[in-house]
């Protein structure tokens, strides 16, 4: 009576491990073959019950996608011509920069990046627009500041 006792812990750990929720019914016809075997009834083979569960448990891991690395992507580049451009974030780490490329793209801006090394540390500096003057860049500063909270600042291209 033990040794059912154990399999059964076994069997449901196992289930829960693997977090098998739509295996409903192979839960419940397991659950069934386990009081079948309480009950007194020789007719289940548990070898067969926990071989078929571990393989189930195997096909289950192998139907995990792998994630595969994303491909390089090239950052943004600065457009042509002089004038003003508004820098929003400077980091040191190429993802974030990316990272916060593509939350300005969501915005509906047109990011790019510039890079600068200081004591053998590079830096990313993302930045938005093409102003021709100074007042509109202070202009666009004040909407970055409203509209996100975000310290911008100006710097001549």
């Amino acid at each position: 009576m033990m040794k059912y006792k154990i399999i059964l812990a076994v069997v449901f750990g196992l289930i829960f491990a693997v977090g098998c929720a739509d295996k409903q019914e192979d839960a419940n016809q397991l659950q069934e073959q386990m009081r079948q075997m309480e009950d007194g009834d020789s007719t289940t083979d548990t070898t067969a019950v926990v071989d078929s569960m571990t393989e189930q448990i195997a096909a289950d891991a192998n139907a995990i996608p792998v994630e595969e690395e994303e491909p390089a992507r090239t950052m943004p580049q600065r457009p042509a011509g002089d004038g003003f451009a508004v820098q929003v974030a400077s980091c040191e780490d190429e993802k974030y920069a990316m990272y916060m490329v593509d939350l300005f793209k969501e915005r509906g801006y047109d990011p790019y990046v510039t890079s600068f090394r200081l004591d053998d540390q590079l830096f990313y500096r993302v930045r938005l627009g093409m102003f021709e003057t100074r007042s509109e860049a202070q202009g666009f500063v004040d909407e970055m500041k409203d509209k996100y909270s975000i310290k911008a600042w100006i710097d001549s291209n």
